[in-house]
Formats: structure tokens, sequence, C-alpha cells
């Protein structure tokens, strides 16, 4: 079996920055990024107890995802809107926005798994070397996270359109017929 190449997942920001997912309107983050991964930051706690036992306290997740470097780039449509966040030092619900995950397991597949989730977004600096301005930012998970797919034709489109709900890719159906 082959291992999936970076380009199989894509993360892609609301840049209308309106919460709705159903008229969000997605450009996708990485155009001059070589390593980007969402860290999960896993908040666990380990105790020891006077009998010796261990317990450990599973808090879940705290994910977070830096975009670095993202130039100033005029015909990027989410640049402004980092821009101002920076520039204008904005905060709370001004940063906030969704974010799209879209993993694309098997080419041949029709759909593909995606989610959804609300984020705040905030630029860590600005400025930069000779190689341009850039407006590093980060991205934190900030509210419900949402299953569901992207048509393969939306996103070869660049306007991936996400539907809710679990779906069953043809290679998950071709493993299960296999098995």
């Amino acid at each position: 079996m082959a291992k999936l190449n970076r380009e199989a997942m894509a993360h892609f920001l609301d840049y209308s920055f309106k919460l709705a997912a159903a008229t969000a309107t997605w450009e996708i983050i990485g155009e001059d990024i070589e390593d980007m991964s969402v860290e999960l930051n896993p908040d666990t706690e380990t105790k020891k107890t006077i009998l010796g036992k261990t317990k450990v306290t599973d808090n879940g997740y705290e994910p977070s995802m830096s975009a670095d470097p993202f130039y100033a780039d005029p015909s990027s449509k989410l640049y402004p809107k980092i821009r101002d966040i920076a520039l204008k030092r904005l905060k709370g619900d001004e940063c906030k926005t969704l974010m799209l995950e879209v993993i694309v397991e098997d080419t041949s597949d029709t759909k593909h798994r995606a989610f959804v989730q609300e984020v705040l977004v905030k630029p860590q600096s600005y400025g930069g070397d000779t190689s341009g301005v850039n407006f590093p930012f980060d991205v934190t998970e900030n509210g419900t996270r949402t299953e569901g797919s992207v048509t393969a034709e939306s996103l070869k489109s660049g306007n991936p359109v996400f539907t809710a709900g679990e779906i069953a890719t043809q290679s998950l159906e071709n493993e299960r017929v296999l098995s």
C-alpha cells in the first residue's frame, strides 16, 4: 500500500469570517509553506497515588496549527483579514472563522472525508526578511467539529462544498468487500 503524499491533506480557511459553513468562501493555506501540521496538544495529567498506582486523567486535546510563512499577497482573499487582525490588533469574535480540513485517501472517490471547525486566527508577528512581508499566524480550534464530506469535483475546482454527515467512501466500501 502506498503512503499518502502531503498534498492529500488540505486546510482551508473561510475568508469571509462569517461563521456559516453553508456560505463559506474557502481559500487553501500552504502556498509558501514547506511543513505544516495540526498539533493535537494532548491534555493529560499523570498522578501517582499513595497506593503506588498510576492514574491518568485525559482532558482531550487543544489542537492548533501554525501557518508560517504567510506572505503579504494582495491577490489572496485571506490576506486582508490576516493583515487587519495584526495591524488593527483585533481580538475575540473578529478573529473567528471556519477551517475546512479535507483528506483525499483515494483519488478515484467522488467524495472525500472532511471536517469543519470554528477556529480563532491570530497572527504571531509581521515583517520578515528579504523574502517578503510575512504575517505568520496560528489557528486554534474554538468550537464544535463537524464531520462531513466534499465532492471531488468541488475540491478540484478550488471551491470545496462541504456537506455534513458521515460518508462511506469507495475505498472503505472496497475494504469491507475484501475482508
